[in-house]
């Protein structure tokens, strides 16, 4: 996602904070939009922990996309995911963001529901919140037989699914 689309609009302030001897004020201008915006540019790209938070807040915008999808959203008749489905994914993004590991794509499941994927080179992880509320994870790469299971949607199994998925990536 370009980091403009998270710039300020000419509806909001920006501006510095600063401390004047005994003083401080904010000071919002113009003149200090472009050289502040640059300097947020430049160290978003430098961050990995802000990159980390752009794709979360990518992912969150996909999850509150998926509320307006109609039964047929893909042309063949899949389900719109379900208010369950959503819920459990946005437990599943707060689970993903307290270790830092952004799904790369959140997209509607064809099966009806929402799929987390992350991509590491050549192996890719898989979650999948179904409209039922049944959760699935896998690990595939080029090599080998894919590994699948099944996992509640409680915070134990959710938080060993993601340790599995990260040790699986970087291995």
């Amino acid at each position: 996602m370009p980091l403009a689309a998270h710039a300020p609009t000419h509806s909001q302030a920006l501006g510095i904070y600063r401390i004047v001897g005994r003083n401080d004020e904010a000071t919002t201008a113009s003149r200090y939009g472009a050289p502040l915006l640059g300097a947020l540019h430049d160290i978003y790209k430098q961050s990995a922990f802000w990159q980390s938070k752009l794709k979360f807040a990518e992912a969150r915008e996909h999850l509150d996309l998926t509320a307006s999808l109609n039964e047929g959203w893909n042309g063949y008749g899949a389900e719109a995911p379900s208010g369950l489905a959503r819920q459990i994914t946005a437990q599943v993004l707060g689970s993903l963001e307290q270790v830092l590991l952004p799904p790369d794509h959140l997209r509607p499941s064809a099966e009806g529901g929402i799929g987390l994927s992350f991509v590491n080179r050549d192996k890719r992880a898989v979650i999948e919140i179904y409209n039922s509320g049944e959760v699935a994870a896998a690990t595939y790469s080029n090599e080998g037989a894919p590994e699948i299971w099944e996992l509640e949607a409680s915070q134990d199994q959710i938080l060993d699914t993601i340790a599995r998925i990260r040790v699986y990536l970087t291995a």
